[in-house]
């Protein structure tokens, strides 16, 4: 393998055997002609080592369809132990490096997008949204409550996700940790956010987004309180990592205030016009702000949450 035009595509993975297996026949399925990549594989990483089906998926799926596939075993449970071990193993092989998780779908010509935006703009990192797909037929107010924010095409970006990004390899050699194990939600955003600092630039790809799809545990307000909860819990901790971040905890203590008396308030709002779109935001809000207080406040950002707002 030519190292200097490979693309490494890291999927970590624990217990999801149709995700994964989806997700690498996307990998499997992109169109690379004129890029200049000549070289693609697939690094996953199982987070279950006595689960040996993602060993079994990628078998099956590399001789179905040629696609080159390392299968590793991280024991050590959580988000950012698999995601670095992935690293590991792809700044061996690739010069370039991405993310797809492994409950997602990414269309043909995703990577080809990225890379486009990336050599366009001159930025080190290409990210861009994840669009949602329902498994089972969803709530009226599901498709506005779980859209995601998109961006002008190539406009520069403080963070990026895991969930649709490509990056240089060698921008690794600039940190000496890669995915924080101390953050439960958003350590994706804090590695981005240090690579930012040292002057790496984040590029948005507004084409060709990956498609994640979302089970019905997911289509529950409390479950998306919960999750803004954390999330607002960890962005303080996480600019307070952060060089670039200065007086995040007053800063985050004001707009976590801000978020709980928006939510609060949108919320009552919603509930006389009969507004379920708006109700549900307006919770996820309110949560979403509680974190930021907690977080602003002291809490941890690895211990769990419960149901917000």
């Amino acid at each position: 393998m030519n190292r200097s035009a490979a693309i490494a595509v890291c999927i970590p993975t624990l217990h999801r055997e149709d995700g994964l297996a989806r997700a690498l026949e996307s990998v499997a399925a992109q169109r690379l002609e004129g890029t200049g990549i000549d070289a693609l594989v697939a690094i996953v990483v199982n987070n279950d080592p006595a689960d040996r089906t993602p060993h079994a998926t990628a078998a099956r799926i590399a001789a179905a369809t040629g696609l080159a596939i390392e299968v590793l075993d991280e024991p050590e449970r959580g988000t950012a132990p698999p995601r670095n071990r992935a690293l590991a193993r792809a700044r061996e092989v690739a010069a370039l490096v991405a993310f797809l998780d492994d409950d997602e779908e990414a269309p043909e010509r995703w990577l080809a997008s990225l890379l486009a935006t990336k050599r366009d703009t001159g930025a080190e990192i290409a990210t861009g949204t994840v669009r949602s797909r329902f498994v089972a037929p969803p709530p009226a107010w599901a498709a506005a409550v779980f859209a995601r924010p998109e961006h002008a095409q190539g406009s520069l970006r403080p963070w990026a996700f895991t969930g649709n990004v490509l990056f240089d390899a060698s921008l690794l050699e600039r940190l000496s940790t890669w995915f924080d194990p101390r953050f439960r939600q958003g350590e994706d955003r804090h590695f981005f956010a240090r690579l930012a600092a040292t002057g790496a630039r984040i590029a948005w790809c507004a084409s060709d987004a990956p498609v994640e799809l979302v089970p019905p545990a997911r289509v529950d307000p409390a479950w998306i309180a919960r999750r803004m909860h954390a999330i607002g819990r960890a962005v303080t901790a996480i600019e307070r990592d952060t060089p670039a971040a200065r007086f995040a905890g007053p800063r985050n203590l004001a707009k976590g205030l801000a978020w709980i008396a928006i939510g609060w308030t949108h919320r009552v709002a919603a509930a006389l016009k009969r507004d379920t779109v708006t109700a549900i935001r307006a919770r996820g809000a309110a949560s979403y702000g509680r974190g930021l207080v907690e977080g602003a406040l002291g809490a941890s950002p690895s211990a769990p949450t419960s149901a917000g707002g």
